[in-house]
């Protein structure tokens, strides 16, 4: 009985082996994962068609302008110009996280994403920090799906 069970066991633990392999294995890492000029972080993408774009936040200039839309619309460039890299355009994201300092300037980053996209913006999740890199008010991260 002991022996069956052991057995058992044996051919289960090899398939949850390969079964993590194949989870880490499905994410192809290419040039897109270094940093590139539009930003020090990069892109992943998956097999499965999706995109990801690590958080993009503005420039020193735009941040010290202080104008929380400026500031989303400047971290959406940089997202439009990394997918267009990857083959995407700005329709083609399904979803972003923004990273936002205060909660109460949530106003600015939905007029941001009203005048960016045409009509049809991906889905949104908004997140308040105490502090972000560059003292920015505003980081984005996005994922989008290659058609």
């Amino acid at each position: 009985m002991a022996e069956s069970k052991t057995q058992a066991r044996a051919a289960v633990e090899p398939a949850e082996t390969n079964k993590q392999t194949n989870i880490n294995s499905s994410v192809t890492r290419y040039e897109g994962d270094q940093p590139t000029e539009h930003s020090v972080y990069g892109t992943r993408q998956q097999d499965s068609q999706l995109v990801f774009f690590d958080g993009q936040f503005p420039d020193t200039e735009t941040v010290r302008s202080g104008d929380v839309q400026a500031q989303t619309l400047a971290a959406l460039d940089q997202i439009r110009a990394m997918a267009a890299e990857s083959g995407l355009e700005p329709r083609d994201l399904m979803q972003t996280t923004v990273y936002l300092t205060e909660m109460d300037q949530l106003t600015a980053v939905k007029q941001a994403y009203a005048a960016f996209f045409d009509g049809q913006r991906p889905s949104r999740t908004v997140v308040g920090v105490s502090r972000l890199p560059n003292d920015a008010a505003v980081q984005i991260e996005a994922t989008g799906v290659k058609r």
